[in-house]
């Protein structure tokens, strides 16, 4: 098992989102397919790598009161950091496909925008069902990234012109909780980078109950979740055992959190967790905490996830 954790970044920070736009790298193309009813789009650069190059597929997951398109930035800063990587690289490595879309309930599939808001005073903003909301959404995202992974090849090569190599999982805030359940019970995702996310679901949650004076019960936990929670929940599997129980075991993955962060505070919703993960001798696990950075997927991060992409996924 590879282990790193570091607070600060090698990188110096960006003072805003401009170098995710420093265009490094040609213009990726963009192919939409609707999959039952789910609006797919996947990017790729133009002649990246040759045309028999296998394909590793990444789903870039977006937050809450997100949406698919509004990821572009981060699709353009990870395809700049990996063509910087190729262009320094002797070797053939794999292409990148990144795939995005809404999330249940986000985007082009909203239905019930207040089933998107949290726990208020203000009654015209509360949503009681907060707590329930917010487990089914990322639940059945993880849900979709599965039912992608069966379907999608077929409509990006219904000839059969390439081979997809492998999926690849990445997702910021809901999209990075959604992002820890897929690396539970999905098996063919073996490289994550889950951001400003939470992997054990009622740490998070009991907080904020506690924070608004709420109960972690009913009508705001009824015992339905509960036990949901406490059955499927990331926090929920032998995560720290050495045998084949752990779902985690071999997987690659790379954390990546806001020392500031205040919505999903690094100490109290996934430290316990992530330092307690077990990944095998096999895995790898990477923690960076930057310093001075909220709730947010910093240029930083962006850097990061592709050299860890890179590095574990493409050019393995």
């Amino acid at each position: 098992m590879s282990w790193r954790r570091s607070s600060s970044f090698v990188c110096s920070r960006s003072s805003g989102p401009a170098m995710l736009f420093a265009k490094k790298a040609p213009e990726p193309q963009r192919q939409i397919f609707v999959i039952a009813g789910i609006t797919v789009n996947v990017y790729s650069q133009p002649k990246a790598t040759k045309p028999g190059a296998p394909v590793a597929v990444m789903f870039l997951l977006h937050g809450r009161n997100g949406s698919a398109l509004k990821m572009g930035e981060y699709v353009n800063g990870i395809f700049d950091e990996v063509h910087a990587h190729r262009k320094k690289y002797d070797g053939e490595a794999q292409d990148l496909y990144i795939a995005t879309f809404d999330q249940r309930n986000h985007g082009k599939r909203l239905v019930d925008k207040k089933a998107n808001q949290g726990w208020f005073d203000d009654s015209e903003q509360n949503n009681d069902r907060h707590a329930i909301d917010m487990y089914a959404i990322q639940t059945g995202t993880a849900q979709d990234v599965s039912y992608l992974i069966d379907f999608l090849p077929s409509y990006l090569f219904p000839n059969d012109e390439r081979t997809i190599s492998q999926f690849l999982c990445v997702g910021k805030s809901l999209g990075g909780h959604a992002t820890w359940i897929v690396l539970r019970n999905e098996p063919r995702i073996k490289i994550a980078v889950p951001i400003i996310a939470c992997p054990d679901y009622l740490a998070l949650m009991s907080r904020r109950a506690k924070w608004h004076k709420l109960p972690v019960g009913p009508p705001y936990f009824p015992k339905a979740l509960l036990d949901l929670i406490h059955r499927a929940d990331p926090a929920a599997a032998p995560y720290t055992t050495p045998d084949a129980s752990n779902p985690f075991l071999g997987k690659k993955i790379l954390v990546l959190s806001g020392q500031d962060d205040k919505k999903v505070p690094w100490a109290t919703a996934a430290k316990d967790f992530v330092e307690n993960l077990n990944v095998g001798k096999h895995g790898v696990k990477e923690v960076i905490v930057e310093p001075g950075v909220g709730h947010e997927f910093s240029p930083a991060m962006v850097k990061e996830c592709a050299r860890f992409v890179w590095q574990h996924a493409l050019a393995a």
